[in-house]
């Protein structure tokens, strides 16, 4: 019998990893990827380029107008946090056939693509309804991921990348015990993921709330920022790791990080080391 406790970690050797996922590229991104930066963190923006070249603006049930983001004020805004798909005019997609669908995702990641010069991997579904069609039409679109708007409120990372269920909505009462439970967590590469959109901290009068959260979390060494397409990478990785009685081989093309009976090892890509 092995004696020896392995443990998987993020990068780094970190046990747990913080994602946030904002969708629709809206004027208050500008001050919430400000606050991002300032505590070290990762975001990743879900933006529809057709809404974004239009001006598009609405009005939100509390009287406040809803501006999205120019591309030439997007391009400014976002510097290294992940750029994804949300389709290219944010329309309810049931009903939607195959080849809408593909026109929706495929156009948007081409247009984000030719917007931001980098590659756009992964696609957040607009509103609430997903299906396995449109997984389907994602994988087609050479995205990497899906990410649909269900709440997992789990500290797991993705059981499914086409269909990844997000950790809490940021307007849910039960926010602060998620956050809390994070840090007591000691489930294995937990992830606290948070979804919402920057303009509800202004109809909320949340930035104080956030920001404190997002304090609490660059406070700890143990917790890594990281976008969602980065977890994915990563997780996928790390499922070709291959754990024999005495050694462990990391048969990715990732370096891949680990604690042995709490200590920080790190295999390069077709490594194998005694444990």
């Amino acid at each position: 019998m092995v004696s020896n406790m392995i443990r998987r970690c993020y990068p780094g050797g970190a046990s747990k990893a913080f994602n946030v996922t904002y969708d629709d590229g809206v004027t208050q991104d500008v001050h919430f990827v400000e606050l991002l930066d300032r505590y070290g963190l990762k975001g990743t923006f879900n933006l529809n380029a057709q809404l974004m070249e239009d001006g598009f603006e609405w009005v939100h049930e509390c009287g406040m107008t809803i501006k999205r983001l120019s591309p030439e004020e997007a391009l400014q805004t976002y510097g290294d946090h992940e750029i994804a798909s949300h389709t290219l005019t944010h329309p309810y997609m049931r009903g939607k056939t195959g080849e809408e669908l593909l026109w929706e995702m495929g156009e948007d990641k081409r247009r984000l693509e030719m917007l931001f010069g980098r590659e756009v991997a992964g696609f957040a579904v607009p509103f609430h309804y997903y299906s396995q069609q449109i997984a389907a039409m994602a994988q087609k679109c050479g995205f990497s991921y899906g990410r649909c708007s269900e709440e997992s409120r789990s500290y797991s990372p993705y059981k499914d990348p086409f269909r990844w269920e997000t950790g809490i909505f940021h307007l849910s009462p039960e926010l602060d015990g998620f956050v809390d439970g994070f840090f007591s967590t000691t489930k294995e590469l937990a992830l606290c993921q948070i979804i919402g959109h920057s303009y509800d901290l202004d109809v909320a009068h949340m930035w104080d709330k956030m920001e404190s959260i997002f304090r609490r979390i660059s406070a700890d060494p143990d917790i890594l920022p990281m976008t969602h397409i980065q977890i994915v990478r990563y997780v996928k990785a790390m499922g070709f790791t291959a754990v024999y009685d005495r050694c462990i081989e990391n048969r990715s093309d990732e370096t891949l990080w680990f604690r042995v009976d709490g200590e920080v090892v790190s295999l390069s890509p077709g490594e194998r080391v005694e444990i």
